[in-house]
């Protein structure tokens, strides 16, 4: 697949300085996207083209996988906001899911690279390669069934909900403490075959009174440096007021285990709802290194946004210095590309 111009010269973003918090708001055909910059706190409202007209799903990559859901064309593309220029895929032959998310395994330069979606709600993955041809792959995968406690209901099919790419691998929890990979494999059909698992216990958050004290995780998994890092955020009781500590494990795959890590170098992570994990340099891009940048008010309709320094375990809340209308989505970040 070769890359085609954007249909404007440039990109309307090419001089924001990524990464970017967007909040997208108003009706069709009056949509809207207000941009945060965490690099310089600069604002900007505008209407992008490709985010007010079409099915947008951000990856840690910094592309964004654009999709016709209008018509029944299938067309899709992978879009670079900050240039414009926009990648051929082969047309999907059913519409994206309602609720899912997009990865890419590798870097675009990779020849291997594939465009992956994977849905919330049922147990099935969508894929096919940036180079070399070929349609899109639909697969379901089974990794038991879950039933919440107590309940009278029949037991669901789980689904995957986090995941992470790795030099090629994906990566996502089976359970708490079990890590499962899937690899691409090509022949007799392309598919994605769950090639290993093994446990890796999920660390806990431990204090003096934790026996008497109930504690909920928040788990993002991501890659950085190619390499696989867990983040978890740790709150007291069950109502996600009370956030305790924000934690960094590295995996080392000679013990299979997570090493805690609070110094992660000149990157910075930055977290956002359904599960989005992405890293970049943080002197290159004007963040503050060692830290999380959190975008995720689950519980209610914050447009802030908080920073943990890892080393320091100080906490900053941030945000937008005008009023934004109500939101059509949640504020999702869009990264710097990397290619």
């Amino acid at each position: 697949m070769e890359s085609t111009p954007s249909e404007e010269p440039s990109s309307p973003l090419a001089a924001a300085s990524f990464p970017l918090l967007v909040y997208d708001y108003g009706y069709p055909p009056d949509f809207h996207q207000a941009m945060l910059s965490a690099a310089d706190m600069s604002m900007r409202t505008l209407q992008v083209h490709e985010l007010c007209n079409y099915t947008c799903l951000e990856t840690p990559h910094g592309l964004v996988l654009m999709a016709d859901t209008v018509t029944s064309s299938g067309w899709c593309c992978l879009w670079n906001p900050q240039t414009g220029e926009k990648i051929a895929l082969p047309a999907m032959e059913k519409m994206l899911p309602e609720r899912c998310r997009c990865l890419l395994s590798d870097a675009v330069s990779s020849p291997d690279c594939l465009v992956l979606v994977h849905t919330f709600g049922e147990p099935e993955l969508m894929f096919c390669r940036l180079r070399g041809g070929g349609a899109w792959v639909t697969q379901s995968y089974d990794i038991g069934l879950c039933q919440i406690p107590g309940s009278q209901t029949p037991p669901k099919k789980k689904y995957i909900t986090g995941m992470a790419a790795v030099q090629g691998k994906f990566y996502f929890f089976e359970t708490p403490d079990v890590l499962q990979v899937f690899s691409f494999v090509q022949s007799p059909e392309p598919h994605l075959e769950l090639a290993t698992c093994f446990d890796a216990i999920t660390p806990r958050f431990t204090c003096d009174d934790a026996p008497r004290t109930a504690t909920v995780t928040l788990s993002y998994l991501l890659e950085s440096c190619q390499e696989l890092f867990l983040v978890c955020l740790f709150y007291r009781g069950c109502d996600f007021e009370r956030l305790e500590e924000v934690a960094a494990y590295r995996m080392d795959f000679s013990e299979q285990e997570w090493c805690k890590v609070t110094d992660i170098g000149d990157r910075a992570f930055l977290l956002g709802s359904a599960n989005f994990a992405a890293s970049c340099s943080a002197t290159e891009h004007g963040l503050k290194k060692g830290c999380v940048y959190f975008a995720n008010d689950f519980l209610g309709d914050s447009n802030d946004y908080h920073i943990f320094d890892l080393k320091e375990g100080t906490r900053e809340l941030v945000g937008p210095n005008q009023d934004i209308p109500v939101l059509t989505r949640k504020p999702f970040w869009m990264v710097p590309v990397a290619m």
